[in-house]
């Protein structure tokens, strides 16, 4: 790691940066950017010297202890907590699940999408695996969870919500 003394402070280039935060060059450049931190990156700015950008390694080191470790923090699965009223043995739909959740039928025809080929394999996929299954009276199936595997489930998933599908993601009936 390339250092220089810049009034009176130590000084690292991008390279050095990246090595010192675990990020790669090309991060270090975007959230030391002009925009990026007028956006509030939380990155120092930089220093020009014989045409290189360098960054005080204390505010580097600031960013590595401090800031990478709170987005981390504020990235990481958040924990739910709920209490499902009733027997914790009776089976409820899918229809009742997806209330639950308060996600869209898209949405929940998505999450089936993703865990079809695990309950295939008899394992819980994206959702828990269901705990009855039926043909439904048209097309596809009906599917049922006990109370409290739905409530285990919902209270170790993570908090992040799935954006988009892959195009070639098939759905199917609740």
């Amino acid at each position: 790691m390339e250092i220089r003394n810049i009034g009176g402070r130590p000084h690292t280039d991008i390279a050095g940066a990246a090595e010192l935060t675990g990020r790669s060059e090309q991060t270090v450049r975007l959230k030391t950017s002009p925009k990026q931190r007028a956006q509030g990156s939380g990155w120092p700015a930089s220093v020009k010297q014989d045409k290189k950008a360098w960054l005080p390694i204390d505010e580097l080191e600031h960013v590595r202890d401090v800031l990478l470790p709170q987005i981390v923090e504020s990235s990481r699965a958040r924990v739910h907590h709920v209490e499902l009223d009733g027997d914790p043995e009776e089976l409820i739909s899918a229809t009742e699940f997806r209330e639950i959740l308060a996600i869209t039928q898209g949405g929940w025809d998505k999450y089936v999408g993703m865990s079809k080929a695990a309950w295939d394999r008899g394992e819980d996929g994206y959702l828990p695996m269901p705990d009855r299954e039926e043909p439904a009276p048209v097309q596809g199936s009906t599917r049922y969870w006990k109370r409290r595997r739905v409530q285990e489930w919902i209270n170790t998933r993570s908090g992040k919500v799935l954006s988009a599908a892959p195009p070639d993601l098939p759905t199917s009936d609740s």
